[in-house]
């Protein structure tokens, strides 16, 4: 009998890369273990310890897998990823491959470290390669896959993307064969299962082309290969529910993780008929000014939607369409707004990058000017910009002299808490951009609009910068408690509806 894969799932214990892995290697016959390494922490992410490097260590002479997978999706956990492989390539002479984003877009950095790197999506890949190592046969011939042989590098061809997305399946919940490290501990079981929220993808693919994201990269890598956007059919993303609902039993929202949630009638008209008949839960997706559209967002809250996250990353048009390669208006944005005011969304956030190198202080002060004709109520996500390795925006970078390739290779490969640091908490040495960003984080609060609007018209005193900055910190706090009330509701009319 052929020994189990081993795959490995980092700060993320949903993970749906390793699940969905999982899922078409256990039709194809074999034997599969995973195991979450560490959980999501995007404020104050810990690196790997001793411990917990042991504890899988412990667990793979258990297992004894024939083949490792790892899951490296991006660059900022490389720290723990690097001490994970490692490990096992000091104690263990078993196979390596390493799949994801990064791999996908960097596949010889990723060979100095694992004997095989599959690009794009892996389904149909990984198992082949099993097979082939399992058979001791031949890789050459496995589309996705590079690898290294006689110190020479091989990079395969990417195979036709896959069109009915259904054939893939949905990741399974739950299972004995699935383990959990974290804070020097080891759990058998899905974590999944205590959870109170499921996360799950009905799309594949995104069709913009956002400069400090991977994903035109990627749609680069599969040019010629079919349509990049593909989307499941409501039976697919229906069962996946069903499942996931009967299988967590604390189970109070759902999360859609596509990059853009479907805007095609006929499959929102049968999407929230039976969302609401067969899930009845609270649901989230991310929304884009281009696709809000009336009808459809109207029919999505009717079955449960509460939630929209919409990114519009600047209120400056100049650094939206030159710099981040987003083409709506300002006009299409005040228009999105509308609608999901309109349409009694009862969450809205908007997503914004500020204070990053490419931005001027005319530029922030723009999006609090944008920020101003939005409709309330909404809430802010307010952040820095990401320097992702892959991206358009760092060569973007270099050739504008902004930063240096030894500046951004030092902010992209540093440790996940300085990365985040920078995501979260970038001080920009700027005083007036400070300012006009404790403006723009007022504007959320109807309350603090009208003192938002006292300070603009003085923003040249160095008093009423001081004042702004403690209105903002108070308004962070207010903030915080907003969030857990809202949570609290949330859970509550989730309880309710079951009754």
């Amino acid at each position: 009998m052929d020994r189990p894969v081993l795959l490995i799932g980092f700060y993320n214990k949903k993970a749906l890369g390793v699940r969905y892995l999982e899922q078409a290697l256990t039709a194809a016959g074999y034997d599969t273990v995973l195991v979450f390494f560490k959980d999501f922490n995007s404020v104050k992410p810990q690196p790997a310890t001793e411990k917990e490097l042991d504890l899988l260590k412990e667990l793979i002479l258990k297992v004894n897998p024939g083949i490792i997978g790892l899951s490296v999706m991006a660059s900022l956990y490389l720290e723990t990823v690097y001490k994970v492989n490692d490990m096992i390539t000091s104690n263990f002479k078993i196979p390596l491959v390493w799949g994801g984003v990064f791999p996908t877009l960097f596949p010889e950095k990723c060979l100095k470290y694992a004997d095989y790197v599959i690009r794009g999506e892996g389904e149909q890949a990984i198992c082949e390669l099993v097979h082939a190592v399992y058979s001791n046969k031949a890789v050459n011939s496995i589309l996705n896959l590079a690898y290294k042989k006689n110190d020479a590098t091989y990079i395969n061809d990417i195979r036709p993307l896959c069109e009915n997305i259904d054939k893939y399946g949905y990741p399974e919940v739950g299972g004995n064969n699935k383990y959990f490290i974290h804070n020097n501990t080891i759990a058998t079981g899905d974590p999944q299962l205590k959870s109170v929220s499921y996360e799950l993808t009905a799309s594949r693919g995104c069709p913009f082309v956002c400069s400090y994201c991977s994903s035109v990269n990627l749609k680069r890598v599969y040019k010629g290969k079919g349509n990049y956007v593909r989307f499941r059919s409501v039976n697919s993303v229906m069962a996946e529910l069903k499942d996931a609902k009967a299988r967590i039993k604390g189970l109070k929202v759902i999360h859609f993780w596509d990059e853009i949630f479907s805007d095609d009638p006929e499959w929102i008209d049968e999407f929230s008929s039976r969302y609401k008949k067969e899930i009845g839960l609270p649901f989230e997706i991310w929304g884009h000014p281009l696709k809000v559209n009336e009808e459809l967002i109207s029919k999505l809250v009717s079955a449960g939607l509460y939630k929209v996250v919409m990114g519009i990353q600047s209120g400056s048009p100049k650094v939206r369409k030159v710099i981040f390669h987003r083409l709506e208006t300002q006009d299409e944005i005040i228009k999105a707004g509308e609608v999901l005011k309109k349409c009694k969304v009862p969450q809205v956030i908007y997503d914004f990058m500020l204070q990053h190198p490419f931005e001027t202080d005319e530029d922030i002060k723009q999006t609090y000017e944008l920020c101003l004709q939005l409709k309330l109520p909404y809430e802010l996500q307010l952040h820095g910009l990401n320097f992702l390795p892959g991206t358009d925006i760092v060569d973007m970078a270099i050739d504008m002299n902004v930063l240096s390739r030894e500046e951004l290779d030092k902010i992209m490969y540093s440790s996940i808490q300085e990365q985040y640091n920078m995501y979260w908490g970038y001080k920009n040495d700027s005083p007036v951009s400070n300012f006009w960003y404790a403006l723009i984080y007022m504007t959320q609060f109807r309350f603090a609009r009208p003192i938002s609007k006292f300070l603009a018209k003085r923003s040249d005193s160095g008093l009423m910068r001081k004042l702004a900055a403690r209105v903002y910190k108070g308004l962070q706090l207010f903030s915080r408690l907003r969030y857990f009330i809202k949570k609290g509701k949330l859970v509550l009319r989730a309880v309710l509806r079951k009754r």
